[in-house]
Order: C-alpha cells, then sequence, then structure tokens
C-alpha cells in the first residue's frame, strides 16, 4: 500500500537533500543563515510564475519580466542583489501558485486543451490569479467553472523562437515577439483581474494591447480568431502549392468574402455564448466596448488586418497544426451550423467550407471533424489528479494516481536503506517522520550517530566518502537541459523553504569566471549579473586579488547572487539525529553480501555481516529496499542479477587550508574559475576548501 506514496516521500527527501541534483553540501555557519542575503520566502518571486516557459510564449513572458540584472557593483550593497527571479518558472510536477505569493498572476502560457488540467493542477486558493494566453474560446474552454476569475488573453503577436531549443539547451538569442507591422493590426485584449499587470509586461515590447469591457468583448475577439485559424490554414494550402498568406489575399479576395458571409451566422452565435458569471463592475474600465461581431466586412477587416501583421502577410500558416487542431478549429464552427447526427444535416452546413475541407484535408479528416465532440470530459479531475503536499514544505506536488497501487495493506511497511551519507540520511529523517514505516539504514561506517553525552568537539560522525569530500556547491548553473536545470531549483528552492534544513545555507553567491561569451537569453530562468569586469569582481570579492591575472583578457566575471553553501557534516548530522528519533534504526559496521529476492524476482531485503560479527550473515527482509550508497552502488552485491550499475568514476582534487591565518581577508563568495579548472570557498571554521580537476 502505498508504493505511490512512498514514492513521491522519496522524490522530496531527495530533493531536499539535493545532493544527487548537484554538488550539494554546505559549508556554513552551525545553523546560522545570513540574513543579508537571504529573502523571505514570500518575497523570492513576487511578480508570480510562468507556465510552460520552455514554449515560444511562456519564454518571451519570462524574458519580458525577469530582464537581466544591471551589473553595476559597489561593495557597500552587493546585498541587494536579488535572491531569486522576479518571476518563477514552474517545473512540470510542481503545483502552480506555491512558488509564489497570493494575488500574483500565475501566466499558463499553454495550449487551449491543457487549461482543464492546469486549473485542476493550480493551487486551489490561487486559481483565481490564472492569466490564459492562448487561442481559446472561452465559453468552450472555461465552462469547467464559470465562478473563477481567471484573466484571459487573445494573442494578437507570435513569437520567433523559444528561449530552449528541441533538445531544451540554451538559445543563444533572447526570445523576442513578432511585432505587429500594420498600423491596423488588431491589438492583443486582455480581460480579468490581472489584466492590466499583463498589458504592461505586453507594452513594454511594443504590442498593442486593449483591455476587453466585459466578458462578451472578448468572446467577441476570440470567435474573430477562429474565424481566422479556420480559414487561413485551408486558404493557404488550397493549390498545387502552398501560398503565403499575402498571396492568399492577392488571389482569392472573393473566396475569402463568400466563406465569411458562409460562416457569420456561425460566429454570430459563437460571439454570444456566455462564460462566465463574473461581475464586470469590479474590472478596469476601458473605453472601448464591443457588442457584436460585426458584418461580413468588418470581419473581413479584421481578418487582413490580422494577416497582415505578421511579417506583412508573408507566412504561410502550418498544414500540419490545422489538421491536429481541425476540430477544434473548423469542427466548432461547423458544428454550431447544425447537429451532426446523420448526413441529411450537412444540406444545413456550409458547403464551400466543406469541400475546401475535402480538398485540403481529405474525406477522412473532414469525417473526424463532423463528429460531433464531447461537451463533458470522460476524466474526473478530481481522481485524475491530485496535489500532494510536501510536510517538509508549503510546496505541492502533481501525482496521477494508478488503481493498481491502491491496494491496503494493515501490517507496517519495512524499508532499508543502503549508505547513510547525505541521501541515505534524508531518506531515512524524511521516511521516519510518516510514522507508518519501520525504516532501518545500513553502513559500513561505524560512527554514525553523535555520543551519548559527548560534546560539540567529540560527538564527530562520518557522514560518508562523497559526501565529507563534496564542495557542497547548492546551484543549478549551467545546467541543461532546461528540465534538469529547473529539477536543481526545486532542490534549492527547498533548501530556502524546509523546515529543518533551511537553517543550514549560506547563501553567498557565487563568483565564476569564464571564457567571454554570449549570455543573451540565459537570464530568465536564473538570475546572473554580468558581464563583469575585474574592479566590479574584486568589490564582490574583495579576498581575491585579480590585477595581475595573465589570462584576464580572454575572461570576464559572472556572479550568480542566489547560489550558496552547505557544510555537509553538519547537515547529515542533524538529519541522522532526527530519524533517529523518529524511530529509524542506524547500523554501522555493515558488509552487504547480496541482495534478497522472492520467488517473483523481486527485491525483498538484504544479506550482511557486521565488523562486530563477520561469520554471521544477517538475512534482513524489508517491503522496500533502497540503494544510496554513492559510487559503490555498482558493487557487484548491489546489482541486478549479474549486472550492476554503470556507474564512471570521474575523481577530483580538494584540498583542505586553515586559511584565516594567511588570508589578509576571508574570503566571501564561492569563487569557481573555470578556465584555471578551480574552484574554492570557505567554511564557517575558517577552513579554505579549494578544489581542481576535469
Amino acid at each position: 500500500p502505498g508504493h505511490i506514496r512512498l514514492l513521491l516521500l522519496l522524490f522530496y527527501a531527495a530533493i531536499s537533500s539535493n545532493a544527487w541534483l548537484t554538488t550539494t553540501h554546505h559549508s556554513g555557519l552551525k545553523r546560522s543563515r545570513n540574513s543579508e542575503i537571504s529573502a523571505h520566502i514570500d518575497e523570492r518571486y513576487p511578480r508570480g510564475e510562468v507556465i510552460g516557459s520552455s514554449g515560444k510564449i511562456g519564454s518571451f513572458i519570462l524574458n519580458s519580466i525577469n530582464s537581466p540584472v544591471v551589473p553595476i557593483v559597489e561593495e557597500s550593497n552587493n546585498h541587494q542583489y536579488p535572491q531569486c527571479q522576479p518571476a518563477a518558472a514552474t517545473p512540470r510536477g510542481v503545483s502552480p501558485g506555491c512558488l509564489s505569493p497570493g494575488n500574483t498572476p500565475l501566466y499558463a502560457c499553454i495550449p487551449s486543451s491543457a487549461i482543464q488540467t492546469v486549473w485542476e493542477a493550480t493551487v486551489p486558493h490561487r486559481r483565481k490569479d490564472l492569466v490564459f494566453l492562448c487561442n481559446c474560446i472561452p465559453s468552450r474552454h472555461l465552462n469547467f467553472d464559470s465562478s473563477s476569475d481567471f484573466t484571459i488573453c487573445i494573442l494578437h503577436f507570435g513569437v520567433s523562437h523559444a528561449s530552449v531549443d528541441d533538445k531544451g539547451t540554451a538559445s543563444s538569442l533572447q526570445p523576442l515577439p513578432i511585432l505587429n507591422t500594420s498600423p491596423q493590426s488588431p491589438p492583443t485584449v486582455v480581460y480579468g483581474r490581472h489584466a492590466t499587470t499583463l498589458a504592461e509586461v505586453l507594452k513594454r515590447d511594443g504590442i498593442s494591447v486593449e483591455i476587453a469591457s466585459s466578458a462578451q468583448h472578448l468572446q467577441i475577439v476570440a470567435a474573430k480568431k477562429l474565424a481566422w485559424s479556420s480559414l487561413f490554414w485551408l486558404l493557404c494550402h488550397d493549390s498545387s502549392e502552398p501560398m503565403t498568406v499575402k498571396e492568399v489575399w492577392e488571389s482569392k479576395s472573393k473566396q475569402i468574402h463568400e466563406l465569411v458571409e458562409e460562416m457569420l451566422p456561425a460566429l454570430e452565435r459563437l460571439a454570444s455564448e456566455p462564460w462566465t458569471k463574473r461581475d464586470d463592475t469590479e474590472l478596469p474600465k476601458t473605453s472601448t466596448s464591443i457588442k457584436s461581431i460585426g458584418t461580413v466586412q468588418e470581419v473581413v477587416d479584421y481578418l487582413y488586418a490580422y494577416s497582415m501583421s505578421m511579417k506583412h502577410g508573408k507566412i504561410t500558416s502550418s498544414l500540419r497544426l490545422g489538421l491536429n487542431e481541425i476540430q477544434e478549429r473548423n469542427g466548432v464552427l461547423l458544428s454550431l451550423m447544425a447537429k451532426l447526427s446523420d448526413d441529411t444535416d450537412r444540406a444545413n452546413l456550409p458547403q464551400l467550407q466543406l469541400e475546401m475541407i475535402r480538398r485540403v484535408a481529405g474525406e477522412e479528416s473532414l469525417e473526424r471533424c463532423l463528429a460531433t465532440a464531447k461537451t463533458d470530459d470522460d476524466r474526473d479531475g478530481t481522481n485524475y489528479l491530485e496535489r500532494v503536499s510536501c510536510k517538509a514544505s508549503n510546496l505541492q506536488f502533481l501525482h496521477y494516481p494508478t488503481k493498481k497501487n491502491s491496494r491496503l495493506k494493515t501490517n507496517q511497511l519495512s524499508v532499508i536503506i543502503v549508505g547513510a551519507g547525505i541521501i541515505g540520511s534524508s531518506l531515512a529523517h524524511h521516511l521516519s517522520r510518516r510514522g507508518d514505516l519501520k525504516v532501518t539504514v545500513l553502513d559500513k561506517s561505524t560512527n554514525l550517530l553523535p555520543k551519548t553525552g559527548a560534546t560539540d568537539e567529540d560527538d564527530d560522525i562520518f557522514p560518508g566518502v562523497a559526501t565529507s569530500s563534496s564542495f557542497a556547491w547548492l546551484n543549478a548553473n549551467d545546467k541543461f537541459p532546461l528540465s534538469y536545470m529547473q529539477l536543481n531549483q526545486l532542490g534549492m528552492e527547498m533548501w530556502h523553504r524546509h523546515e529543518m534544513l533551511k537553517e543550514y545555507p549560506v547563501w553567498s553567491g557565487a563568483l565564476i569566471r569564464k571564457e567571454k561569451q554570449d549570455l543573451r537569453g540565459k537570464n530568465s530562468h536564473y538570475v546572473c549579473v554580468g558581464p563583469l569586469g575585474r574592479g566590479d569582481a574584486m568589490c564582490l570579492e574583495p579576498g581575491i586579488d585579480f590585477k595581475n591575472d595573465p589570462t584576464d583578457k580572454s575572461s570576464e566575471f559572472y556572479f550568480y547572487p542566489e547560489e550558496g553553501f552547505i557544510e555537509p557534516i553538519e547537515v547529515v548530522k542533524g538529519l541522522r539525529v532526527s530519524a533517529k528519533g523518529n524511530g529509524a534504526n542506524f547500523i554501522g559496521g555493515v558488509e552487504i553480501e547480496s541482495l534478497m529476492r522472492n520467488k517473483d524476482g523481486k527485491v525483498a531485503g538484504v544479506k550482511y555481516t557486521t565488523t562486530s560479527d563477520n561469520s554471521n550473515i544477517i538475512r534482513a527482509t524489508a517491503d522496500l529496499v533502497i540503494i544510496a550508497c554513492g559510487a559503490n552502488s555498482a558493487s557487484p552485491a548491489l546489482g541486478i542479477g549479474s549486472e550492476k550499475l554503470p556507474l564512471a568514476k570521474q575523481p577530483g582534487a580538494l584540498t583542505y587550508v586553515s586559511s584565516d591565518n594567511y588570508l589578509k581577508q576571508p574570503l566571501k563568495r564561492i569563487f569557481v574559475d573555470t578556465i584555471n579548472q578551480t574552484h574554492m570557498l570557505r567554511r564557517s571554521d575558517g577552513t579554505l576548501v579549494i578544489g581542481g580537476g576535469k
């Protein structure tokens, strides 16, 4: 029972320790925080969140809000650099709304088909802050909740490319809008409680914006845009060779008028559909008010203006996208003309459009378009997706339950964790606090817990080889693809929020020396100040003299203010003591002989000996066995059959120096020199940790 919940807890535990996400350890003051740099959690993302930030529209919105930090450094005020971006990029799997404070916009840059899913995933009290930027029909895509105070944006601009490419790596250019190129171009229309805020974001990039005066006003604009998306993918491809929209207007102007005249009754019906019960009197007042779809000529004028606003009409509407969305585009308008119950109703349908669909898309696509669309989704949203709260923080994660894992078991589940480093100790802490699990931790070290009655001087524990020798850097620096970087950022977020672990990090910021490069477009997901010269670098880190560096001409400096470090021994000690207090059992001096399996071949426990009695093989059974012993996980004893984990050894070198007797001024930051392959930081006891090697 609860295997799904258990796996989620393992995910939370690993995220909170973060050691497997980055080089995660911290050298900081024992149970202290840098109050100058650390910001209160409610202030970390003061301008909301962007959902779908890896797409074209989402990356543009994120870049527009998260403008680069101006690289002006003064030693007296460098602590004022932000510790996070103004707006968060909501990672997949995290419930929208739990990263940012209430009443800030949640920009949902998503396909219209994902609107209800995003609404279900969002923290309930934040749903009123959702801002949908997509080609939707409010009466069709928002009819699941007519009382919510959504903000809707009907876009009349495009974006050239996203800030990441198809492989999830960084683009060298910043995503920019394709601006309206015609004075008569239709404005982007917004409606709802965050309409003014969104309008200000868009106007900064030269986008013409209009705030709708009513819900009906927005519905009318959406109906007009649907007319364009329904017709022009067909018109562009209803010839031997694809045509641009400009060429369509030059050669098919009469046909466009006839098509609009044919579909006008459907447009009028769609434009009059109600979709919300909200009170428009509470929304911002505007000077414009639209109450009808207009005449045939007015609709044609809109279609022409919108066509010419995109690269002066030198674009070709996508055939592939039109075919994929034929039901959402053409099917909506056709279904409004008649009840599609049998072939006799086709006489009531717009014949010009039907024939064009048949020529361009084929008979099969036409039948799919004519199929009666379901008005109610087959799935029950509340059962399809769940939001699971992480007990150690105020974050919520998304969970898709399955019937397969819904069985209940009356006896207590048992878990064996092999390895008591930072990952194993974190797992022990988080699993043991549930109260319904029997947690046992096995490790080859003997000094796993502080001695009873020991003082701070003689209660040293051994945190593990990898943990104790880790550089302990909390960062998501230059990590790609984007999903991996966001997973690292989520780990950093947990270090800020975790009720126990938030006291350990020192958020000193990291000063990094790199070869000169173009970092445009890379700042939207991660705070980076730079490029900086030697003078600014010395203000940020006066403990290092950069003046006489012969390789300086080809390099520049960048400051990452939201990065920090931990002191791994202190963190592991705290996790183990907490887990022990929760009932977890730590057994040291263990040598694993092999994994145990049941008759179905499933791992059901481990065989091990102890240093106190290596002749006695102990057989320990468990419902779940977790291997968390770093590079030792590749041991054949822990392998699957004759196979073992394909871990590569990439050793580096760390040097520890008592620095305070030799440095004129102690280091304030993490310093990384990517050119000379060195990195250093100063821990709370004055020890200078210096690393090197590729």
